[in-house]
């Protein structure tokens, strides 16, 4: 009976010892798979067929298209240029002066003018590249100029120049603005015309250069001089 004995335990010994010897190394037998051994790793490495492929794009991940991604600069066109839009680059054209229905006439020193209402702000904000509305009552119609230079003389006065547009190469605009008034002088084949423009109050006054030298030529400046009596030579 003790053989018999002796003889199952050493069977349950070496059944024990098999056991031990060909159980998995991990502690958890469910988490373990081939392809998390060292072996197995490696063959899957040295196999060019059998590695895993590259971690998927933002395509391939699921992302939306509507996500914005920067653009291929080689594949992206130039920006097309802005519209040049004439009004956006014309200039606003102001007029210096205007004259509501009839010009009321009136005198300066003795010369006939015309008295009409300026724009003192105009006149005020006046810069290269303006287009001024001339009006002149004699020629009954409005010139139109552009300012096309400026310079600065004494005691802050600016003076801008530029051509008559539609008109002779001669014509030509000059306005000089002081502090108290802004002088406007017009030179046209018609005529040579002269505004002067209250800053503060915008009273204007208009002369032609036609009737100052008209007022000149009827006035006697001689000045009179006493005769002297001449004697004949004595002898």
């Amino acid at each position: 009976m003790s053989k018999a004995l002796a003889f199952v335990a050493g069977i349950a010994v070496v059944i024990a010892a098999l056991l031990f010897l060909f159980a998995p190394v991990s502690s958890d037998p469910e988490s373990a798979s081939p392809a998390q051994t060292p072996e197995a790793g490696t063959r899957a490495t040295d196999n060019p067929d059998t590695r895993e492929p590259p971690a998927a794009g933002l395509a391939d991940a699921g992302v939306p298209d509507n996500v914005s991604r920067w653009p291929d600069p080689e594949a992206t066109s130039a920006l097309p240029a802005r519209p040049n839009s004439p009004s956006r680059n014309a200039r606003p054209v102001v007029s210096l002066w205007r004259t509501d229905g009839d010009p009321e006439k009136t005198e300066v020193d003795g010369v006939p003018a015309i008295r009409m209402k300026g724009d003192q702000e105009a006149a005020a904000s006046l810069h290269v590249g303006q287009q001024l509305a001339l009006q002149l009552p004699d020629l009954d119609r409005t010139l139109s100029a552009r300012l096309e230079s400026t310079h600065n003389q004494l005691n802050d006065i600016q003076v801008f120049r530029g051509p008559v547009s539609g008109g002779h190469e001669d014509d030509n605009v000059v306005v000089t603005r002081g502090k108290k008034s802004t002088y406007v002088v017009i030179s046209t084949r018609e005529g040579v015309y002269s505004a002067v423009i209250d800053n503060e109050t915008g009273d204007t006054t208009l002369t032609s250069e036609t009737d100052i030298q008209d007022n000149l030529a009827g006035e006697d400046d001689a000045i009179p001089v006493p005769g002297v009596e001449q004697l004949p030579p004595s002898g």
